[in-house]
């Protein structure tokens, strides 16, 4: 079956870029690969094996996007471990370095070290179809399955991040601030007061980030103070993706499967450094299965996940209270 899982799997992997991305050309090959796969689906009848091995590709594709091509690694400390892996962050310190004469007694020192294991979660999805509808167009099923699969994997990760950083940062914190705007002074007050809390690593300096919807973002773009050349950045593109140093990331994914949003329109954030960690233990695991019977095709992706945020005065939780949530 070498043949049929290029197939397969090059449709779904036109299916995971974005319409927009693609070429003409691209365009044309996607729709003959859509047929030669609805034609190859035909041909094998539907049988368990063709379905076992296009589920394999599902699972391939989607958890390729989903290791290279988040959005969230950007803001928010990413790792991949063993499916049943327990993963443990440990922090080291109380190293003390001491004055001391030449060819002098040293004074002693203890280390001392704090863990946080993340919590292990599932996420996934499990949809059905008609069995008539997926013997018109299969190809049809399967880009529906990649493409919005993907995006609603990666909104949920969304969710259950933020959610993590708004419990750890409430409106009670000394971490969060709230004004009628984004105002240059809180931003600027926030980069400062994130970096300063930024935990020394013999890796270098971590970068630090500003993240939000665009309602908010685009506030930054209304500061004084910028050279020619960013003026003419945010004249071209309409935002500004650097400001002191920062990246600014305007999110795009923050609605769940009704279009409602998770993540408040009238808050920005800032990171610096290891605020938090996201695992993913192991990776997707796709099925797809047909019940001749009661004429119904079952498919499901399902992936165990984990996250925490142990390090919120890293952490900046600004409110624009002239906007609604």
């Amino acid at each position: 079956m070498g043949n049929k899982v290029t197939l397969a799997k090059s449709f779904a992997s036109q299916v995971r870029a974005p319409k927009a991305e693609l070429t003409k050309e691209q365009l044309v090959e996607k729709a003959a690969l859509a047929q030669k796969l609805n034609e190859q689906a035909a041909a094998e009848d539907f049988s368990p094996e063709f379905l076992r091995q296009v589920a394999a590709d599902i699972q391939s594709v989607l958890d390729y996007g989903f290791e290279n091509e988040n959005m969230f690694s950007e803001y928010f400390s990413f790792e991949t471990h063993g499916e049943f892996d327990r993963v443990v962050i440990e922090e080291e310190r109380g190293l003390t370095v001491f004055s001391t004469a030449r060819g002098g007694y040293v004074e002693e020192s203890t280390l001392t070290s704090q863990e946080w294991e993340v919590p292990r979660d599932d996420m996934g999805y499990h949809v059905t179809e008609n069995n008539d509808k997926l013997r018109a167009n299969f190809a049809n099923t399967i880009e529906k399955l990649v493409g919005l699969g993907a995006i609603r994997l990666e909104s949920e990760v969304n969710r259950r991040i933020f959610n993590s950083l708004q419990a750890a940062v409430p409106n009670t914190s000394p971490y969060y601030t709230s004004s009628a705007g984004i105002t240059q002074v809180s931003v600027d007050a926030g980069l400062i007061g994130v970096r300063d809390a930024i935990k020394p690593s013999f890796v270098g300096r971590p970068p630090v980030t500003i993240i939000g919807r665009a309602a908010v973002t685009n506030e930054i773009a209304n500061f004084t103070g910028f050279s020619p050349w960013a003026l003419e950045e945010i004249r071209q593109q309409g935002f500004l993706g650097r400001y002191k140093g920062a990246n600014v990331i305007t999110l795009d994914n923050w609605t769940d499967e009704n279009d409602l949003p998770y993540i408040a329109g009238n808050e920005l954030w800032i990171f610096g450094g290891t605020v938090g960690k996201f695992v993913k233990f192991g990776g997707v695991r796709s099925d797809l299965i047909m019940e001749p019977i009661l004429g119904y095709t079952h498919a499901q992706s399902r992936l165990s996940v984990g996250n925490l945020v142990h390090h919120p005065e890293q952490s900046r939780r600004l409110i624009d209270t002239s906007l609604s949530a």
